[in-house]
């Protein structure tokens, strides 16, 4: 009876062994196709912004603050709902010394305006970053938009020796986690206009 046992469970093994490997193959050999996405060259700000295309994302450019801003928001019955937001400041240069301090005033700033008090906005905390291109640092939060809490991530960062870039990401509280996939597409493809 054991050896009878043993031979089964072996054959069992053998047997899953072999599917897994096969399975292995077949997804190494399928490559994960490309998401279609909308790439906006955006003179105003000097960027090429890569916006998601399935479906389509709203994309606009914005002078609402006196100064141009790109604007992207999710389809109405996408969730997480998502708005990203892009600016740069490309007459403008920041030495890799200086981007730090530039940084944190940038993220202290955009903090307020969701609705952080001075106290609060002092305590968001800074790590560096990368997407793509850009290396600069990011700050991440919960405030407030319309009355409702909001998970917001801010970043702030350049190509050394190129003009500095803000991009900032909110949705639902507790939803960021969601938007890694969005961000990787997004953030991950922006580069700058050739000129």
């Amino acid at each position: 009876m054991i050896a009878r046992s043993s031979s089964r469970r072996q054959w069992l093994q053998a047997s899953a062994c072999a599917w897994f490997a096969g399975a292995i193959q077949r997804t190494a050999a399928q490559p994960r196709p490309l998401r279609e996405m909308q790439i906006h060259k955006v003179p105003e700000l000097g960027l090429a912004i890569w916006v998601e295309n399935q479906p389509p994302w709203e994309a606009e450019l914005s002078q609402t603050s006196g100064h141009p801003s790109f604007i992207v928001q999710s389809p109405d019955h996408h969730h997480p709902p998502v708005v990203m937001t892009y600016a740069s400041w490309p007459q403008e240069r920041v030495s890799d010394a200086q981007l730090p301090p530039v940084a944190s005033s940038a993220i202290q700033r955009a903090s307020q305006n969701f609705g952080l008090n001075l106290a609060q906005a002092r305590t968001v905390s800074r790590s560096a970053a990368q997407y793509g291109v850009l290396s600069g640092f990011e700050g991440q939060f919960v405030g407030r938009v319309q009355g409702i809490a909001m998970d917001v991530r801010v970043f702030v960062g350049q190509t050394s020796g190129r003009f500095p870039v803000a991009l900032s990401i909110y949705t639902l509280e507790g939803k960021m986690g969601h938007l890694g996939e969005v961000l990787r597409r997004s953030w991950g493809q922006l580069a700058y206009l050739a000129g």
